[in-house]
Formats: structure tokens, C-alpha cells, sequence
């Protein structure tokens, strides 16, 4: 029997995020609600990250080869699709099909059916003949005899960050869980890790919703347990991982759960990842999927404005990827039992060692997404300490070619930047990862996270709130705020070799115009030079001052120089150590214990 089905809908935005253009671009015409009004002559493009259809992606993950294009409108209008493709570097637009369609009243008509492309993707325009009201759209098929039976348990660890839980509850309420007409309706259930034990469950738990506290044993403590109270549920076949303080698109679940029920069997133990949006540059995507490359990132179409059409067909293209972030990672069940749990790395890079072991199966599509923070525009604080040690760990494990020396290069470059940025601290965090990293698998096994990440506060800033710093030597209020602020340009290659040798102006006394620099938590060093002392100031409304000192620069080059040595006498033993012991941190039986549940 031949199901048709809608594979994905035309949408306007559903969260607060003032990009329309991400979703339509209108002429002659204006978005009232529900509905496009166009006057005579009027159009909308939907050739948009939202809403264009992912042709070659569908046809490689599900087989269908053709769909329908179903309209629901009032007037008058011509259709037109267009298939593109990015070829050598550019986009190759051709024009597929052209249709004349009419309404006396509001009703919904299809196209003749579309052959899918063998690359890229398909967008659709839409003009108006006469005064028309456009409603609502979707690409569908009728090729699909069978759907798989999809459950997915979604999975948020939070601490101390109420409003963001119950922001996101609401809108999956709304769109999803108590909407009938929704696709996923009834297929979907939401486990809340609350390590930090604040959230009211009267304002959130409903019959789809449960919240569990849970000891704070960071981010990967409270994902993993969600994922041990989702594989409870037999009929639950993936997990997805988002973070609390992202903003959620509901159609990006909408389209999750399609792709799942008609996905071949040889993607099926694939994970499905969303790509990152800036929450302070709606437009902005922060990655799409990345590559670890031993430790030196390397996020794919990093920066992309999506409301550009050539980055939007290029952002289809297929590319190796090694891993995603749990901020949107839809994971299944199988493969949680074959690949085990995650590391307890606490906090970072849990996301990245978890993503190696898929071995490159992942698959992102435009639309499937969700906006956060930027990660520059927060300060870094105690990540200085788990992203060396994580690294290393993680690098251990997966890459035994990578050396003492390589770890030794990652840690000066690291260690002199924040030289550099006169955060001295941050030395002190960098050295203790490196320090505990070589502490071995035994010491890593036993310690607890959760002291052991109350005690670093000593190495850490005390940052404050931003307000006290205006007025602060000049400063005001605009100046305290890093979103949307550009980053200086990157100076020559002189004044780049002159700052490597001075130590970013370290030894000359400082510009008198410049004793007191408001910067982002990560700036380019050399926007720094010759500062005498540097305000940093992130999204989250925290503010920390750092002054230069030579002193503190001669300590932290002594004490990297201490650890170096140790990296000698004890690296090739300790990674030896974590390969052949790493597997006890992932078994079932380990977390349990670490969780101390039942």
C-alpha cells in the first residue's frame, strides 16, 4: 500500500528569532500570522534555508525519487521550481517546472510531480496573478510504502537555568506534544536532567515531560542519565540531545522524525545533528557538523550567512564530519547499545569523544537546526582546564599516533595566548589539565568531579556583574556588550612577528590612549598590544578586569616549562593506560554507580 506523506512543510518562523528571510523573501507582499498576503504582481521566494528541499540528501538517506509540491492558497499564482547545485565553486540555478494555479477560495491544489536531481536542491517561488493569500505549503510523495515506527526521547540536561526549560517546554508543548496535527504527535516524550535541583515540576512535567534530579555531575552526567531514562521505554528507538538554553525550532523535530521513518536500513545507526545558529546573529551559522583534526576544530561552513542562496545550496553539499554537539543530536538506541556511554568528562569535548565513534555517520540537512550562544562571546573560565585535559584524553583514545610532542605545541600555543590576553589564571587552568591528564586512568577513574570542580574555582577569575564596570575608566554600558561586536583585523606580518617576539608588547610600556581596553571574552591578542589591563565582558552579562604583568609571564613560562618535563617522563605510558582501560568508563555498570542509581 502507498502511503503519501508530507516529507517537509513550508514554515514561518515559530521561535523569536528576527530572521525572516531565513524562511521567505517577499516583494510586493507582507506576512500577516498564518498567511502571506501578495498583491498583484507580488512574490515569495522560498528558495531559503528553511524552506528549500533537500533533493540530493533525500534521494541518497530514503530512496524517494520524486514528490509534489501541495499548495493552500486563495487567488491566483504561478509556480516555480528551480533545482540548484553548486558546481566549481558556483551555483548552477535551472528552472524545472512552471505551473498556473487558481482558487476561488481557500483550498489546497498540487503540482505535477517533480523528478528529484541527482545533486543539490530544490526551491520554489511563488508569484501572484491577482490579490492572493498564501496559507501553507509542503513538498510531498506518494512513493513510500512503508514507515518505520519512530519514537524519540528528547533529552535536556539543565542547572540553574529555569527560563530556558520552561521557554522550551512551552514551545514543544504548543507545536508538538499536545498538537495533533503535528507528524511527530505522539512519538515524542521528554526527560529533563535538573542537576541542579530548582526547576518547579508543576510549571513544566505534563503526561509527555518528566523531570529527574540528578546529582551535578556536569553536562555529560545529566545527558547520560536522560539516555538511561529513555532506554527504559522499549519502544523509545533514539535519543536527542539538546541543550536547555538553545531555541528550539519544532520543525526541526518535524523533519527529524520523517527522516527517520523512511530512512534506508543502511542509515540507520547514522546520527542525526543540527546545525548551529548564532542566537546574537540569527542569520549566522556557527557550524554545520565539524572535524576534531586532533584537536585544532575545524567546524564545516563555519560563518555562513544562510540567507544567502549560494551558501544554502552549498551547505547541502555532503562533507566528512566527525562529530556534532549535543546541541541538537538525535542518536539511536542501537547504537547507544553497541557504542556504550559517554566519557565522564564533566563538562566539554564529551560531545566530540561520543561523535568518533560513529565513525563519520552523521547526516545534516538546511532546517534542522537551532540557535545558541556563541561560543566567543562567553568567557571561558574553568574550559580552560577540561579542554586540555579532555583533549588529551579524548586524543589517547582515538589517535595513538599523536605524540608528547604535539600535546607540548597545543600547550604552549594555548598557554601563551592567554599570556598574551594577560590571563594569567587561565595559565593555571591550562597547566592543571595537562598536570591531571598525566595523573593516569586510575587517578581519573576514582576522582569526584564534582570536588574536584569546586576546587578549581581558585584558578579561576571571579567575574562580576558588567554594571560595575561603567563608568570604570571611561567605560560605558554599550561598550561592556561582545554580541555582534567585530573582531579587530588581523594586523601584518611584521607587527605579527614584532608582537610574537615582544610577547604581545609585554616589555615595552604601555599606550597611554589605551591603559584600560573593553574587550570580547576572545579576542585576537593583538588587539591587546601594549594594553595596560583589559576588561572582558561576555553575552551572559559578566565582566572580568586582568592587568599586564612581566612578572606573572616569566611564572607561567617557568611553570609550563615544569610541566613539559613531565609530559616527557609520562605521556607515551599514560595514554598507553587510557586505550586500554577506557572501556570500563563507558560500560552501563559504571555509570550506575556513578549516577548511584538503583
Amino acid at each position: 500500500m502507498v502511503i503519501k506523506m508530507i516529507l517537509q512543510k513550508i514554515v514561518w518562523q515559530q521561535q523569536a528569532v528576527e530572521e525572516p528571510e531565513l524562511y521567505y523573501k517577499v516583494a510586493n507582499g507582507i506576512q500577516s500570522g498564518e498567511k502571506i498576503l501578495l498583491s498583484a504582481g507580488g512574490k515569495v521566494d522560498f528558495c531559503t534555508y528553511m524552506n528549500i528541499f533537500s533533493a540530493e540528501k533525500w534521494k541518497e538517506y530514503t530512496g524517494v525519487q520524486s514528490i509534489t509540491l501541495s499548495i493552500t492558497f486563495e487567488g491566483k499564482i504561478k509556480v516555480f521550481v528551480y533545482a540548484l547545485s553548486s558546481v566549481d565553486e558556483k551555483i548552477v540555478n535551472s528552472k524545472i517546472m512552471q505551473e498556473e494555479m487558481e482558487n476561488s477560495s481557500k483550498s489546497t491544489k498540487c503540482t505535477s510531480r517533480i523528478e528529484l536531481p541527482a545533486k543539490g536542491v530544490i526551491g520554489v517561488t511563488v508569484v501572484a496573478e491577482e490579490d492572493t493569500v498564501f496559507y501553507e505549503g509542503s513538498y510531498d510523495t506518494d512513493e513510500v510504502s512503508v514507515r518505520r515506527e519512530i519514537n524519540i526521547g528528547i533529552g535536556i540536561c539543565t542547572f540553574k537555568r529555569e527560563k530556558y526549560v520552561e521557554r522550551n517546554m512551552n514551545v514543544l508543548k504548543k507545536h508538538l506534544l499536545n498538537n495533533e496535527e503535528a507528524q511527530a504527535y505522539g512519538h515524542l516524550s521528554v526527560c529533563i536532567s535538573d542537576n541542579g535541583g530548582t526547576l518547579e515540576k508543576e510549571k513544566i512535567e505534563d503526561s509527555n515531560i518528566r523531570i529527574v534530579n540528578n546529582k551535578n555531575l556536569g553536562g555529560v552526567g545529566g545527558f547520560t542519565r536522560t539516555m538511561f531514562e529513555h532506554m527504559r521505554d522499549d519502544k523509545i528507538t533514539h535519543v536527542l540531545l539538546m541543550d536547555d538554553d538553545a531555541v528550539i525550532s519544532p520543525e526541526a523535530i518535524e523533519r527529524t522524525y520523517t527522516l527517520l521513518t523512511v530512512l534506508k536500513d543502511e542509515y540507520m545507526s547514522a546520527t542525526i545533528g543540527g546545525t548551529l545558529l548564532r542566537e546574537d546573529l540569527p542569520k549566522v551559522q556557527y557550524e554545520c557538523g565539524a572535524c576534531w583534526n586532533d584537536g585544532d576544530i575545524v567546524a564545516t561552513n563555519h560563518d555562513f550567512d544562510m540567507t544567502v542562496l549560494e551558501n544554502v545550496v552549498k551547505n547541502e553539499q555532503i562533507q566528512r564530519t566527525e562529530y556534532t554537539g549535543w546541541w541538537y543530536s538525535c542518536i539511536p538506541v542501537e547504537f547507544i547499545k553497541e557504542k556504550k556511554y559517554p566519557l565522564p568528562f564533566f563538562i566539554h569535548r564529551d560531545d566530540i569523544e561520543y561523535g568518533l565513534r560513529a565513525s563519520g555517520q552523521f547526516i545534516f540537512m538546511n532546517g534542522i537546526s537551532i540557535w545558541h550562544e556563541a561560543f566567543e562571546n562567553k568567557l571561558p573560565g574553568f574550559l580552560e582546564y577540561y579542554d586540555i585535559r579532555n583533549l588529551a584524553i579524548t586524543n589517547a583514545i582515538h589517535n595513538p599516533e599523536y605524540t608528547a610532542k604535539e600535546f607540548k605545541k597545543m600547550l604552549f600555543v594555548q598557554v601563551s595566548s592567554n599570556i598574551g590576553k594577560y590571563r594569567y589564571k587561565y595559565v593555571d587552568l591550562n597547566l592543571k589539565g595537562a598536570v591531571d591528564f598525566l595523573r593516569g586512568f586510575k587517578w581519573f577513574y576514582h576522582v569526584d568531579t564534582l570536588k574536584l570542580h569546586g576546587e578549581l574555582a581558585k584558578y579561576n577569575y571571579q567575574a562580576r556583574p558588567v554594571e560595575e564596570f561603567i563608568g570604570y575608566h571611561g567605560i560605558e554600558a554599550e561598550d561592556l556588550n561582545p554580541c555582534g561586536r567585530p573582531e579587530a583585523e588581523p594586523p601584518g606580518k611584521a607587527r605579527k612577528l614584532w608582537g610574537m617576539l615582544s610577547m604581545n608588547g609585554h616589555f615595552f610600556p604601555a599606550y597611554k590612549s589605551e591603559t584600560t581596553k573593553v574587550a570580547r571574552p576572545n579576542p585576537n591578542i593583538y588587539d591587546l598590544y601594549r594594553c595596560k589591563e583589559v576588561v572582558y565582558a561576555d553575552a551572559a552579562g559578566k565582566a572580568m578586569c586582568v592587568q599586564r604583568s612581566k612578572g606573572e609571564l616569566v611564572k607561567a613560562y617557568i611553570k609550563m616549562l615544569k610541566v613539559f618535563r613531565l609530559i616527557d617522563k609520562h605521556y607515551d605510558r599514560v595514554c598507553d593506560e587510557y586505550r586500554r582501560n577506557y572501556s570500563k568508563l563507558e560500560s552501563r555498570e559504571f555509570w550506575q554507580n556513578y549516577l548511584q542509581l538503583k
